[in-house]
């Protein structure tokens, strides 16, 4: 493998699934992933065992996970099953004997943005099994006191169903992957990508469901960004995660409504992310080189 630059491990710790890269010169070489599971002692021993199948000496790991992180420490992470705070770091850099650079993962995720964003506030909204968001102030992630930018957990309706962070009506638990999900199964498919493409069939009455399920989803996102622009006022909100890909019919949805409802003073562009669903990984990448170095 060449390169000028050092060799570095990344990785996304998300609701569904764990990744593994080893990175050089924003290149991501030999992507391994893994299903969660369910226990937090069991994903600390994935993600050690995933670096090491990596099979290449990286000299620092920055890792990008779904939960509020405070200088390397996960004060929370619900939708991991986390129930007590952990130094993560110092649990990872124990047993992998590497370097271990830890922040949330749409926190991550921003860093990677942060070069093409420009002068100004921008806010990074990832919308995958749960949703995640930063903010981005003149290419500086501005992370507050560990958890700024957490808009999966606004709260939309105070009379909704219950969140695990312990709210009600939370974002996340309106739209998400884990929401589209449970439509998906409604309509007799497996998951949000199946209602995706019953969606574009263009015909039927699967098709008109799985479109009004997304529309639906599309306008309490497009809700969800008015609010967000109200706190931070940004130039740009960039839209990223796995639902958010290419070619899917929510993200097209949410940029055709958000004209509409887009706040009169606000001129915010509402744009994909650059690297779709990699890009806690990128963003991770350029922490653990940061610590290399």
């Amino acid at each position: 493998m060449t390169g000028s630059g050092p060799l570095v491990g990344a990785v996304d710790w998300g609701g569904t699934w764990l990744r593994a890269a080893a990175v050089r010169d924003g290149a991501l070489l030999g992507v391994v992933r893994e299903p969660r599971p369910s226990g937090f002692g069991e994903q600390c021993t994935l993600v050690v065992e995933m670096v090491r199948h990596l099979d290449v000496p990286v000299r620092a790991l920055g890792v990008g996970i779904a939960g509020v992180v405070r200088g390397g420490r996960v004060e929370s992470a619900s939708n991991l099953g986390l129930r007590a705070p952990c130094d993560l770091a110092g649990r990872l850099w124990a047993e992998s004997g590497i370097p271990v650079v830890v922040v949330n993962d749409t926190q991550a995720a921003a860093v990677a943005e942060a070069d093409a964003l420009g002068p100004g506030t921008a806010v990074l909204l990832t919308v995958g099994t749960g949703i995640g968001g930063a903010v981005v102030c003149d290419g500086r992630l501005v992370a507050g006191e560990g958890a700024a930018g957490d808009f999966g957990h606004m709260t939309m309706d105070a009379g909704g169903p219950a969140c695990v962070c312990g709210g009600r009506g939370c974002l996340e638990q309106l739209v998400s992957g884990r929401v589209l999900d449970g439509g998906a199964a409604g309509l007799g498919l497996r998951h949000a990508g199946d209602l995706d493409q019953a969606a574009r069939a263009g015909s039927g009455a699967g098709s008109e469901a799985a479109r009004r399920a997304l529309e639906e989803a599309a306008a309490m996102l497009a809700a969800g960004l008015r609010s967000v622009t109200a706190a931070a006022d940004p130039r740009v909100i960039v839209l990223g995660g796995g639902l958010m890909g290419p070619g899917r019919l929510l993200p097209r949805l949410v940029l055709e409504r958000w004209p509409a409802v887009r706040p009169p003073w606000s001129a915010a562009e509402v744009r994909l992310s650059r690297f779709g669903d990699d890009g806690g990984l990128y963003g991770a990448a350029l922490l653990a080189v940061q610590l290399a170095l």
